[in-house]
């Protein structure tokens, strides 16, 4: 066990302070022999406070002042086994406070020595919204012992009050100056923060060795905490856990499995209070009946599964042709993933990956992608991918699809599906020309009498949408040939089953 452990491993002041003042003036018991006093102190102007040290009072400095908020120490002349409190300036609100021995608590660096250089907070931290210490305002750590393996993962809660000041961000920033101000901790205990509202902070420097679930648990351990508190004795007051902590916390949690290779289970990622030798109802009963949603793996971002196909001409997912004609085709996907599927982002693309087709169209965006989502498609919707097939020349064809979200993903490499799992089969003959003689003196096919439904010509002929009295209403198809925009009509209606 390290040093910092060993001194970690018996009691710690709470972070924040566990004790609210309800009355001025009067003795308070402290729950043991105690000679320092700190405070977080929310008022409507700057607050004055004044603490009975014997039979003197004495005013608590400030430490530290944010936008209705702030943070008070003071040593005491002896050891006291009461307290009393009294404000002369400022109108009170709420005065959080605790009392005790300062321990040494854990190492940090004199003021002349730089600290460690810490690693830079990952991109993928970034990505899901954890607001780096430098944009909430932190003050210079005065740590200095970093960490390098990080294989496990305690869940706490701060058991104290989910805002300071009236917001979360206050919260983070009065949660730091306490820290500082008891003597115990060089920095915010936990790594991260989770807000009521779901949002993501972090806490000591990412690289930091951690100093939140003692018992000589803090090597390799990374310490999630919620703010406020969640269990429904021991607090002035306990909240309920919102969903948007759920997820965020979800988020936060699994993100730091995936990056460190955390396994998500119940050895791993656990509770403070089932850390050995960690007497704490920490993170509190009602977030502890939540664990097991923090360890449930994040569903992907991007991720599809296809629910119709159909072409004109031909047979759902089967095409006639001869060379020189023109199929349109609509497939749907439902989306199934996190992510909203936007026009000009999420595309339908041939496989393999990045080829040229030999069934292009001149109506494809390129070579290598046919069509884009006609509207944006929130998850547990439907996507429609609207694109023409050209028979170039005689033959048998497979045209393999899959989708990508442009500059981010494929799905198959996220939620799937597959890259070719969906698949236009597309037989493609000479034009019979004469009476049935084949032939190259011809020039072109033509549209046969009566079939109406048959897109011949040029490769890529189009009608513009706003031509086509559709009846209904439709939006976000513009641009698709008019057999396209029927089928677009039919495939909302009419959805096979999911294929594999």
């Amino acid at each position: 066990m390290s040093l910092l452990a060993l001194a970690l491993a018996g009691a710690a002041p709470s972070v924040p302070p566990p004790n609210v003042l309800s009355t001025w003036g009067r003795p308070v018991a402290v729950p043991r022999a105690c000679t320092r006093v700190t405070m977080i102190v929310e008022s409507t102007a700057p607050a004055q406070v004044d603490v009975l040290d014997g039979d003197t009072w004495r005013t608590a400095p400030t430490t530290w002042t944010g936008p209705g908020v702030s943070v008070h120490a003071l040593d005491l002349t002896a050891p006291r086994a009461s307290l009393a409190f009294r404000s002369l300036g400022g109108k009170v609100s709420r005065l959080e406070w605790d009392c005790f021995l300062p321990s040494g608590g854990e190492p940090r660096r004199e003021a002349s020595a730089p600290p460690p250089a810490p690693g830079v907070l990952p991109a993928e931290l970034v990505a899901i919204g954890v607001v780096s210490r430098a944009d909430w305002g932190a003050d210079s750590t005065t740590c200095s012992s970093t960490e390098d393996d990080w294989y496990r993962m305690a869940i706490h809660h701060t058991a104290g009050s989910q805002t300071y000041g009236g917001t979360v961000q206050g919260a983070v920033q009065a949660l730091q100056a306490y820290s500082f101000s008891t003597g115990e901790y060089c920095d915010i205990p936990y790594q991260f923060l989770v807000g009521y509202d779901g949002s993501l902070w972090e806490g000591r420097p990412y690289d930091y060795y951690s100093g939140a679930t003692g018992g000589g648990n803090n090597d390799g351990n990374i310490a999630v905490c919620f703010l406020g508190c969640y269990h429904p004795s021991g607090c002035s007051t306990s909240h309920s856990v919102t969903e948007a902590m759920i997820d965020g916390g979800q988020l936060l949690v699994q993100t730091l499995a995936s990056l460190h290779s955390i396994p998500s289970d119940d050895d791993s990622i656990r509770g403070h209070r089932d850390w050995p030798d960690n007497a704490t109802a920490c993170p509190g009963d009602w977030l502890y009946d939540r664990l097991d949603d923090l360890r449930q793996p994040l569903a992907p971002a991007y991720a599809a599964v296809i629910s119709s196909i159909s072409c004109t001409p031909g047979d759902g997912e089967n095409v006639s042709l001869t060379t020189g004609e023109t199929s349109s085709c609509v497939m749907g996907f439902t989306n199934v993933g996190t992510a909203t599927w936007t026009p000009g982002n999420t595309k339908l693309a041939p496989i393999p990956r990045d080829t040229a087709s030999p069934l292009a169209a001149t109506t494809w965006l390129d070579a290598t992608r046919m069509a884009t989502v006609s509207e944006s498609t929130a998850p547990g919707g439907t996507g429609y991918f609207v694109f023409d097939v050209y028979a170039s020349a005689a033959g048998e064809y497979e045209l393999d699809v899959g989708l990508v979200e442009e500059w981010v993903t494929w799905f198959a490499d996220d939620g799937g599906p597959p890259d070719g799992e969906s698949e236009v089969r597309v037989t493609v003959g000479d034009p019979v020309v004469n009476g049935g003689d084949s032939g190259t003196g011809g020039t072109g096919a033509q549209r046969p009498e009566g079939d109406s439904g048959r897109v011949v010509g040029a490769p890529g002929e189009t009608v513009a949408l706003d031509s086509i009295d559709s009846g209904c209403g439709c939006s976000g198809a513009s641009g698709m040939s008019a057999p396209a925009a029927a089928l677009l009509g039919l495939a909302v209606a009419r959805r096979r089953p999911t294929r594999r």
